[in-house]
């Protein structure tokens, strides 16, 4: 039963609090994050809706003070549990479809020893002395549809010889998987792609001011650089994320071994994350162009998703908002209603699916913090984070508690032509087994 208990919190300055000590609907304020170390999450940080280090964080390091643990991300993303868990020398799990953002939290959790570090940076000066005299080398040509596109000549050209010079010359896979990200880094800075964008656009009012591809790349590897350089010291180098497969609404491969699962799972009114990163995993090879219809339809909250067959146990829970979309604008025509309300469902079909799976990879007692915001879909408000909560008890889950804290990053709100409202507050559902 939920508790109407406002309070507001703060954590300290490093960001730390104890969830375990917040009462229900308790509002927590976090520090910029700006300001404070990131570590590994400073990898290829534009990546779309990155969740808040701090609340995995936290989380880890008030359960390890129990016994050392194993931690399940069934929505990776691009690996900010992972580098957390990863960090506090925790076993690691997780499930993730897109294979750039597999890239980025495998180089983003993974240790490099000092000798490692050494061999990297010599060589990146390498890379930096020879690159330009590189012959652009055809196998190395991105494969996606008009992809030149988004580029001047003569930068598209400077970028396929840097492509081609770092992968016929460095061997080493975990070298090379770190330079991968870097050059994907560096993409958009010298591309006509306005860079603050969430999606690839070109502005027809605005010239963009691009930055030469080596100065780029040199800026990118730095910062990568720097990031992990940050990490923990006394992390075993081999550490990596133990992959339990692509899809987070359906994984069999683990039983009763998690301790603790943390993610954020997509928006209701979710981004296409496919079409924003396309750009970037084209160039490093992790898309190709026949690929993208298959992984979009694979996101969680993408319209193909309405075609599988719904619990019955979601309709019901679901009905009353499900009702209410169906004549939310009635300016438009029934089937775009019809579409919306049926999207909506399978959303929470696959939330329910993936609920079920993380409750069998749980340990008994073992708990799944679930991050999600509420949402606005065609005026009609959707408590996500309510509905979520139900659906996670009748599978099984005792509800034990959220507290909620403010968005500060705008960019994970997601306006639908005015319709699809603000996000203001995220939501971490506490669910035990």
């Amino acid at each position: 039963m939920e508790i109407n208990q406002t309070d507001i919190s703060q954590t300290d300055i490093n960001g730390i609090f104890n969830p375990y000590k917040l009462s229900w609907d308790s509002t927590i304020i976090f520090p910029s994050t700006r300001k404070l170390e990131q570590l590994g999450n400073r990898i290829y940080n534009r990546y779309p809706a990155r969740s808040v280090f701090l609340v995995p964080r936290a989380t880890i390091l008030h359960k390890l003070k129990e016994r050392p643990i194993s931690v399940l991300d069934p929505f990776m993303g691009s690996g900010t549990t992972a580098v957390e868990a990863t960090n506090l020398n925790c076993v690691v799990y997780g499930a993730e479809m897109d294979p750039f953002a597999r890239l980025i939290a495998e180089v983003s959790s993974i240790r490099f020893s000092k000798v490692e570090k050494e061999e990297l940076n010599e060589k990146f000066e390498q890379i930096i002395r020879n690159w330009q005299q590189q012959i652009p080398i055809k196998k190395y040509y991105p494969d996606l549809k008009n992809i030149e596109y988004w580029f001047d000549d003569n930068v598209f050209n400077d970028l396929l010889k840097l492509k081609s010079y770092i992968y016929e010359n460095v061997a080493n896979e975990k070298y090379l998987n770190f330079l991968k990200v870097a050059f994907a880094d560096c993409i958009k800075p010298s591309s006509k792609m306005e860079r603050q964008s969430t999606k690839p656009y070109i502005s027809s009012k605005y010239e963009k001011k691009k930055k030469p591809v080596g100065e780029s790349f040199e800026y990118s590897y730095n910062a990568h650089f720097n990031a992990i350089s940050q990490c923990n010291d006394n992390v075993e180098s081999e550490t990596r994320i133990n992959w339990v497969g692509f899809d987070a609404t359906d994984f069999n491969s683990i039983d009763q071994i998690i301790d603790l699962a943390i993610t954020s799972p997509p928006y209701l009114n979710a981004f296409d994350y496919t079409q924003i990163i396309k750009i970037e995993s084209a160039w490093v090879g992790t898309l190709v162009n026949s690929d993208i219809d298959k992984l979009r339809k694979l996101q969680v909250g993408h319209a193909k998703r309405r075609e599988q067959e719904i619990f019955e146990v979601v309709s019901k829970i679901f009905s009353q908002f499900y009702d209410q979309l169906l004549f939310s604008c009635p300016k438009t025509k029934k089937t775009s209603n019809l579409n919306v309300a049926n999207n909506s469902l399978a959303y929470f079909n696959d939330i329910f699916k993936n609920l079920l799976s993380v409750y069998r990879a749980l340990k008994d007692d073992g708990e799944y913090h679930m991050i999600i915001g509420d949402n606005v879909i065609n005026s009609v408000s959707i408590p996500t984070h309510k509905i979520i909560a139900e659906l996670a008890q009748e599978v099984g889950f005792k509800w034990d508690g959220y507290y909620k804290y403010p968005i500060k990053d705008h960019r994970t709100s997601i306006p639908r032509n005015n319709n699809g409202g603000k996000i203001d507050y995220e939501y971490v559902l506490i669910l035990t087994k």
